[in-house]
């Protein structure tokens, strides 16, 4: 098996995973899963975000950029689900969506590829960016069918968006990581890196989403 083939399995494996433990999480009816897993993922990315930055010497600055970066969106993630009737779809629908977008980029990145779309992170191409976006809308809007999530805002848009905040996700861990000169979170997760560079995405896209539901309903 080639060195490319076996990152895309052991990438697929872990997303997966993931997967179905937020799944999971979002449709049981005790909170208490969800809470544990949320948990798991908070405390976890806190201990990587800090070996990224360990190097940095204000404890100040650390402690806001954790709470602003990593606390107050694995909240509203937890907040998704708690506030809203629907919202184990609600969650639902967001991680999958977000999940289509991560293996979308990757997998046309790695087989299209072709240009580079920033030099703060050369593996990520312009192709694999403009996938991303072509699949959340192809399978986004059937998503939101499917979860019976009412909103007032076309589901091509909302689909687009979703993405488009989850690129930019995945871009910030990017700029931190290239900052400190790191280019994993971590190694718990095999090729992929460490939770953090899991769930990176919903950094920025869970917040956008929750304001989305909040706004529009």
């Amino acid at each position: 098996m080639s060195l490319l083939n076996r990152e895309i399995l052991n990438r697929t494996i872990i997303g997966i995973i993931y997967l179905s433990l937020f799944l999971l999480a979002s449709k049981s009816e005790s909170l208490l899963f969800l809470i544990l897993l949320l948990s798991c993922l908070l405390i976890t990315s806190l201990l990587e975000f800090y070996k990224i930055t360990e190097k940095k010497n204000n404890i100040l600055l650390k402690l806001f950029t954790a709470i602003i970066y990593i606390l107050t969106p694995i909240t509203c993630l937890f907040l998704i689900r708690f506030e809203f009737t629907n919202g184990d779809n609600l969650l639902a629908f967001l991680i999958i969506l977000v999940c289509i977008n991560d293996v979308s980029a990757f997998t046309v990145g790695k087989l299209f590829g072709k240009r580079k779309l920033s030099n703060i992170s050369p593996n990520k191409t312009v192709e694999g960016l403009f996938g991303s976006f072509f699949f959340c809308l192809l399978i986004g809007p059937f998503l939101i069918k499917y979860f019976q999530i009412s909103v007032r805002i076309d589901s091509f848009i909302l689909s687009l968006s979703i993405s488009i905040s989850a690129n930019f996700g995945d871009y910030i861990e990017s700029l931190i990581k290239r900052k400190f000169n790191k280019k994993d979170s971590g190694r718990i997760l095999m090729s992929h890196g460490g939770i953090l560079d899991r769930i990176d995405s919903l950094l920025i896209s869970g917040p956008f989403f929750y304001c989305i539901m909040k706004i529009l309903n």
